[in-house]
């Protein structure tokens, strides 16, 4: 199938660190089958630019996202994380049909803010994987395993270890370019470190990635320290595993040193500020990953602890947030938030796309 935007425009960005170029570009876009085939540019002055022009920018990519907690918005407020995770999986009774139609709804939703691709994470895969599919987003999704419980109240559903590799093979049978199928568990609190060693395994041996939920503020770290006898990352780094296949979700609560054993690893970390802000799990140090170089994306978490799907407004409160936290209008410019969201978030969901506007790509564009 063809397509044809006309007279769209593209904006570039200059190097200095801070300032745009203020260049503009009016472009006609060639699409062919989803691909981009063709753009011819023409430059264009900003005092040019009328209504009757498309803005045209790269899609967003939602680097963690529960599509199955639709409905426990604003069910689960005012809850500590502890609380919130135990809340979470008794709130609603789920069969299959209600996973996929609500992860239906949550996929919708995320494109709505300029997400199209999606990074999902899910104990139960199959419905969610149909839901992908029916719509035809791209993304990866992250399959749940849990074979222990080190946290407090409710616990979580588990699966033994000798179990693990072949329910995962059926759902890599889904893998593909459109969508990327991917390991993990919930926490480190919910993997035994002989899972985690499997999951680091898997991924060598599937050519996949690990996501986890990492250091998810203080009580989670000290029940880590408590029963494995030191903190999250650095077991990670102990078990001789963490390397640039693991995507470490929220990492709010590391010290100096496990910031650079990541920065080192390769590893990428997924940024979560509202949802780390609602639970009050504190303020993930992003200008020292930044820093030190660690490949930094962002996603809106669940429902259940946002209360939106909104990529964009993550994006707002990130920039606001840290701005604040470090009385600095300009910690993070536009240019590098909008690489979290494109080519950052692109790179941990195993997508061949570099999030810029350029002949071969996909078409995966926002007007």
């Amino acid at each position: 199938m063809d397509s044809f935007l006309k007279s769209v425009i593209l904006e570039s960005y200059g190097n200095e660190p801070h300032h745009k170029s203020n260049s503009y570009e009016l472009a006609d876009i060639f699409i062919k089958d989803g691909v981009i085939e063709k753009i011819d540019r023409t430059a264009i002055s900003a005092f040019d630019i009328s209504s009757e022009h498309f803005f045209v920018t790269s899609g967003f990519v939602n680097s963690h996202l529960h599509p199955n907690q639709l409905l426990d918005r604003r069910m689960l407020d005012e809850l500590s994380i502890t609380n919130l995770l135990s809340a979470m999986h008794i709130v609603q009774k789920k069969n299959d049909e209600d996973r996929y139609h609500q992860a239906i709804f949550v996929l919708l939703d995320v494109l709505k803010s300029g997400a199209t691709g999606v990074y999902a994470i899910a104990s139960r895969p199959e419905p969610v994987i149909r839901a992908f599919n029916d719509i035809g987003i791209t993304g990866a999704l992250n399959c749940v395993f849990n074979d222990v419980w080190e946290g407090k109240g409710n616990v979580p559903a588990q699966i033994s270890l000798q179990d693990v590799e072949k329910k995962f093979s059926k759902y890599f049978e889904s893998n593909c370019e459109n969508l990327k199928i991917h390991i993990g568990s919930a926490s480190i609190l919910t993997a035994s470190n002989e899972l985690l060693t499997l999951f680091n395994d898997i991924a060598i041996r599937y050519n996949t990635r690990v996501n986890i939920h990492m250091s998810e503020g203080i009580e989670s770290v000290e029940a880590c320290r408590k029963n494995r006898g030191t903190t999250p990352v650095r077991l990670l780094e102990n078990l001789g595993i963490l390397n640039e296949r693991w995507n470490l979700i929220h990492a709010t609560t590391v010290d100096e040193e496990e910031i650079k054993l990541i920065a080192r690893s390769g590893a990428s970390v997924i940024h979560c500020p509202v949802s780390n802000a609602k639970t009050g799990v504190g303020i993930a140090p992003m200008r020292a990953f930044h820093k030190h170089g660690v490949n930094i994306a962002i996603g809106t978490d669940a429902c259940s602890n946002n209360n939106t799907n909104n990529i964009l407004n993550e994006a707002y409160f990130a920039t606001l947030l840290h701005n604040a936290v470090h009385e600095d209008p300009l910690v993070f410019n536009e240019e590098i938030i909008f690489k979290w969201l494109t080519t950052n978030g692109l790179k941990i969901i195993d997508s061949p796309s570099t999030g810029k506007i350029e002949v071969g790509q996909r078409a995966d564009l926002l007007l």
